[in-house]
C-alpha cells in the first residue's frame, strides 16, 4: 500500500536534488549573464509581480482589516492608541506579509507553472527540449530561480505598504487615530532587522517554491488527470514548507 507513495518520494526527492544541483552548476559555470534565458526570466518575473499582485494585496488588506477589527477597539478602550501602528506593523512585516503574500503567490503563480510543465512533460516536449539539446534545468528552473527570488521581496514590499496603508483607513473609522500617532508608533516599534527579516523570508520561499514547482511539474505522468495531481501537490507541498519555513527562520533569527 506504502510502496508505492515511498517510490515516488524517493523519485521526487531525487529529481528535486538532481536538478537543484545542475541549476547550481549552470549559474556557477555561466553566471546570470549571457546564457540564462532572459525572456524567460522576464516572463516569470510578470507572473510574479504583475499577474499576482491583484491577490496579494487583497489577500494581506483583508489580513490588516481583520486586525484592525479585533485589536483597534480593545486598544481605544486601555488609552493603548500610542501603540497601536507599532503592533500592528510588527505583526504585518515580521509573519503576516510573507506568510500570507507567498500562499497568495502560490495559488496564482505556482499552481500555473506546474501545470504548464506538467503539460510540457505530458506532451512530450521536455523530452523534444533534451533530444534538442536544450536543458530543461537552463531553460525552465534557472529563469524561474532567478525571477522568484527577485519577484517575491519586490510583491513582499508592496504588501507591507498596502497593508499599513489599509490597516491606518480601517482604523481610522472604528476608532480616533490620526496619521501621526500612527506613523509615529511605527516608527518607534520597527527596526531594519524587521524589514530585513521580512526580505530573507520572501527570498527563501520564492527559492523553494519555485524548486518545489519545477519538481512536480517534470515528474509528472501522462494525461490530464496526472497535471491536476502535479498541481494539486505542488500546493500542498509548497504551503507545508511556507509554514515550515516560516518557523525555523524566525526561531533562527530572532
Amino acid at each position: 500500500m506504502f510502496q508505492p507513495a515511498l517510490q515516488f518520494t524517493n523519485k521526487f526527492i531525487g529529481i528535486l536534488t538532481l536538478s537543484l544541483l545542475e541549476a547550481m552548476r549552470f549559474i556557477n559555470k555561466d553566471g546570470l549573464a549571457g546564457h540564462t534565458y532572459i525572456k524567460n526570466t522576464l516572463e516569470n518575473l510578470r507572473k510574479i509581480v504583475w499577474n499576482a499582485l491583484p491577490i496579494t494585496t487583497l489577500t494581506i488588506s483583508a489580513i490588516s482589516i481583520i486586525y484592525s477589527i479585533h485589536i483597534a477597539p480593545d486598544f481605544a478602550v486601555r488609552g493603548l492608541n500610542l501603540y497601536f501602528g507599532g503592533i500592528v506593523a510588527l505583526a504585518l512585516i515580521r509573519e503576516g506579509v510573507p506568510v500570507m503574500g507567498a500562499l497568495a503567490i502560490i495559488t496564482h503563480y505556482a499552481t500555473g507553472i506546474t501545470a504548464q510543465i506538467g503539460s510540457m512533460k505530458a506532451t512530450e516536449q521536455i523530452d523534444a527540449m533534451k533530444i534538442s539539446k536544450v536543458s530543461p534545468v537552463a531553460y525552465l528552473l534557472v529563469p524561474m530561480i532567478i525571477a522568484a527570488v527577485i519577484g517575491f521581496p519586490i510583491l513582499v514590499s508592496i504588501g507591507i505598504f498596502v497593508g499599513l496603508v489599509v490597516s491606518f483607513i480601517s482604523t481610522s473609522i472604528l476608532i480616533d487615530l490620526n496619521l501621526t500617532l500612527f506613523t509615529t508608533s511605527i516608527l518607534q516599534a520597527i527596526v531594519i532587522k524587521d524589514v530585513f527579516l521580512a526580505i530573507v523570508k520572501a527570498i527563501v520561499f520564492g527559492f523553494v517554491v519555485s524548486l518545489i514547482s519545477y519538481t512536480c511539474g517534470i515528474t509528472t505522468g501522462y494525461g490530464a488527470k496526472a497535471v491536476g495531481d502535479s498541481t494539486k501537490l505542488s500546493v500542498v507541498i509548497n504551503f507545508t514548507l511556507v509554514i515550515i519555513l516560516d518557523y525555523l527562520i524566525t526561531a533562527l533569527w530572532l
